[in-house]
């Protein structure tokens, strides 16, 4: 299994779109850790909540925007091997499938986990740059660097997931692109109007923002508690990783 790890790295280490995606939402932290932190410190309301709501509209939209991106990296990253044709030889020298979908998976998540971890660094730094003495990392904000570093790296997982079950990285990429800003907006108006709102907190977009946001959404309308959305969004990464798996495990790529 080591060695399939191994293996899995380097095909991500070699080539230049692991480090090219984790380029905007690099940005947008230090954009909007700058801008909401430079807010906080203007308000000459001392060390209030109004300051601590300010930083995690920071970390919340850093937080939200490389969601995507790690879900694009899983997409391409697990999609790449059936434009390439780089899994017959693979498979054709291990022992089963199981275990290469389960390393390219593992190194998938990690590289998430490592997309929000950088992108955490980014914003906190610059809020304790930009915010002076007014911010400090006080519960709720380490709670939604806690839950932001899980959100990622299970849409690197749910990227995956899409990239495995359609075989391709480009299709995978246009279908998150498309749901995640738009789509599932589109769908809880929808739902929302068929008086089903509630059935509109759970889905994928709006589950992550409720378990980005962690303790501080509690009680806010559009938000599904916290349990909840943690669950939401463990069950739409495993329906991915599964479908993925078994369509992977069935499919001809001779």
């Amino acid at each position: 299994m080591t060695a399939l790890l191994t293996s899995e790295l380097r095909k991500v280490t070699t080539l230049r779109f692991w480090w090219a995606l984790a380029l905007a939402p690099l940005f947008v932290a230090l954009f909007a850790g700058s801008v909401y932190a430079a807010m906080a410190s203007d308000l000459e309301v001392g060390r209030s909540q109004l300051d601590t709501g300010a930083a995690t509209v920071g970390l919340f939209v850093s937080l939200g925007a490389v969601v995507l991106f790690a879900g694009l990296f899983g997409a391409v990253n697990a999609g790449t091997e059936f434009n390439r044709l780089t899994l017959t030889p693979t498979f054709l020298t291990t022992a089963g499938r199981d275990r290469v979908i389960l390393a390219k998976l593992a190194v998938t998540a990690g590289f998430g986990a490592a997309y929000a971890l950088a992108v955490e660094v980014v914003a906190v730094t610059c809020m304790l740059i930009f915010g002076g003495s007014r911010f400090e990392l006080s519960w709720p904000v380490a709670a939604m660097l806690a839950a932001g570093v899980v959100a990622t790296a299970a849409w690197s997982l749910i990227g995956a997931g899409l990239g495995l079950a359609l075989a391709s990285s480009t299709t995978a990429a246009v279908a998150l692109v498309s749901w995640y800003p738009a789509g599932e907006l589109v769908v809880t108006a929808v739902l929302r109007d068929l008086g089903a709102g509630g059935v509109a907190s759970v889905l994928p977009a709006a589950a992550t923002w409720s378990t980005i946001a962690a303790t501080s959404a509690s009680g806010i309308d559009g938000f599904a508690p916290w349990p909840v959305a943690v669950g939401a969004v463990g069950a739409w990464t495993a329906l991915a990783c599964g479908l993925g798996w078994w369509f992977t495990r069935r499919r001809d790529v001779t």
